[in-house]
């Protein structure tokens, strides 16, 4: 079964992961569209430009949609399993960067906090050299370990979570604590695990995890009947 590349698709997708970007209750998402956009083999070359081809139209859709409510979708890396594509809120996200918290140490692992696209740029050039690096480890798997296109990116063995640098925490609004507790343990030692882990303010963290379950579950019935994608952005008072 091949993973559909369209409008539709990827709204839907959009609407499952990035809900309370969406719903302004964080600065900013990021999933795993699956599908087969990367190929070694020069006879497959055409057909992956292809799926990229196609998979760019849809974003280029998707952000018309979202666009007037301060939401911008972009593509950050092709992956082996697929492409990741980031849903974010210029406007606060570079607020959020800009706070000392992040900003010393995204300074120190090389970003340049104040300028938003600048940063982006850069986390886009990491993600895709790790995912270029680890597609190349990834071929001595054996053929019944491949990626089945048909579900969603389990994202859930050893080389594929290193695909990640650790600030990408930052990027994703995720508390300041957190993240710098992430990167200083090296991911272990957290208290509690949800969308991120957690080092500090356990009964916050799961009260939001619990706000952004809650959240999910609301956009993916306003979805299901009929709601669009620019219907359900909500649009913050500048």
């Amino acid at each position: 079964m091949t993973w559909p590349i369209d409008v539709q698709a990827l709204e839907q997708a959009i609407v499952r992961n990035c809900s309370p970007t969406l719903a302004a209750l964080k600065p900013a998402s990021l999933f795993t569209f699956p599908g087969s956009f990367t190929a070694e083999a020069p006879e497959n070359q055409n057909e992956a430009s292809a799926r990229r081809q196609a998979l760019f139209e849809a974003v280029k859709y998707c952000q018309r949609q979202v666009s007037n409510a301060g939401v911008a979708i972009r593509i950050l890396a092709w992956k082996r399993c697929g492409a990741l594509v980031y849903v974010y809120r210029p406007r606060e996200l570079a607020a959020y960067l800009v706070d000392r918290r992040a900003a010393h140490p995204l300074e120190n692992e090389g970003y340049r906090p104040g300028d938003l696209d600048a940063c982006l740029d850069e986390l886009s050039r990491r993600l895709q050299n790790r995912s270029s690096a680890s597609a190349k480890q990834g071929t001595k798997q054996s053929a019944k370990q491949a990626h089945d296109e048909s579900k969603p990116c389990p994202c859930s063995n050893r080389v594929c979570r290193s695909e990640f640098p650790h600030e990408i925490g930052f990027f994703l609004g995720y508390p300041y604590e957190d993240v710098i507790g992430f990167i200083k343990n090296r991911g272990q030692n957290y208290l509690e695990v949800g969308p991120w882990k957690v080092y500090a303010n356990q009964n916050q963290a799961r009260r939001t995890f619990a706000r952004y379950r809650r959240c999910a579950r609301i956009y993916a019935r306003a979805y299901r009947n009929g709601q669009s994608l620019r219907r359900l952005t909500v649009s913050l008072t500048r």
